[in-house]
């Protein structure tokens, strides 16, 4: 079987577009197609069932791509490898993060890994949609609390993050706002207007009270939710550690302190061939050790 066919069915199988695929690999999409088409008749088997615009991998396509794991990653990994016999030579990891966690916590604590390893390069993606990133090579590992299920993914616990309501005093004071019953007369301010946002809030409370949430302002950025709820807008519900200094100041409060919503579970995930990269595992370790507490919540 030829390499660059190889590499070239591989990379289909990752990012599953003709197009996107092309682009990646800088060549025409015919290009891609031909090779494929070659290395199926090499081996006088499918791989790939084309419909249109969709493609799947066949049984035997998911059998070779898994091949193709080991060997392109066993290539990078020999290659990583053997860079450590230069003079000189700077590694790159690419980290994909939900926004705000990127922006601020992981951004507050990567200092001191640049400042231990100055032969390692950092590159972030922050975004809500990280696993497509991840299966497709773009980034070596992201930090989601969305669970991922897919196959070859190791997931490492991180932290646990908390949620709290969030309002500022005067608006409280001035809504008089002392039970859930008060909700049904302000702005919810959320991310989405289904309330999906709010779910680990709506089932903390009684059954009976969870449609106290009507009157949804949509601002889908965090930021914007707890700077809302700053000017008086309506009450948000964010994560704990994005407003721990509006809490400290006395900027924003609680209202419902006594409501103790789910909360959700930071992860790592990255594919296991790639956690054996030494840059990786190290900075896997560094995130790791981290303290809860480093992070702004329990």
């Amino acid at each position: 079987m030829d390499l660059y066919q190889l590499k070239t069915f591989f990379t289909l199988g990752k990012i599953q577009n003709f197009t996107k695929a092309a682009e990646h690999l800088c060549v025409t999409q015919s290009a891609v197609s031909h090779a494929v088409k070659k290395l199926e008749a090499s081996i006088e088997t499918s791989l790939i069932d084309r419909k249109g615009k969709h493609l799947t991998l066949t049984e035997a396509g998911k059998t070779l791509f898994r091949s193709c794991e080991k060997i392109f990653y066993e290539i990078e990994k020999a290659e990583q490898d053997m860079a450590l016999f230069k003079e000189k030579i700077i590694f790159t990891i690419r980290i994909g993060s939900t926004v705000e966690f990127g922006t601020t916590i992981l951004m507050n604590h990567i200092r001191d890994f640049l400042h231990t390893y100055p032969d390692i390069h950092l590159d972030f993606l922050f975004s809500h949609y990280l696993i497509d990133p991840l299966i497709q090579d773009q980034v070596d590992l992201i930090i989601d609390c969305k669970p991922h299920l897919h196959q070859n993914l190791e997931r490492i616990h991180l932290f646990r993050e908390q949620y709290i309501t969030i309002a500022s005093p005067k608006f409280i004071e001035t809504e008089h706002i002392s039970s859930l019953d008060d909700l049904e007369r302000v702005k919810i301010l959320s991310m989405d207007k289904d309330l999906e946002w709010w779910h680990n809030f709506i089932t903390a409370i009684p059954a009976d009270k969870q449609g106290c949430l009507k009157n949804v302002m949509q601002i889908n950025h965090i930021r914007g939710l707890i700077n809302g709820a700053v000017a008086g807008i309506g009450i948000g519900f964010v994560p704990r550690y994005t407003v721990i200094t509006e809490l400290e100041t006395g900027a924003l409060v609680d209202p419902f302190p006594h409501i103790k919503p789910a909360a959700d579970e930071f992860h790592i995930y990255i594919k296991k061939e790639r956690l054996a990269f030494q840059k990786n595992q190290l900075l896997v370790d560094y995130l790791t050790r981290l303290k809860p507490s480093e992070f702004g919540v329990d």
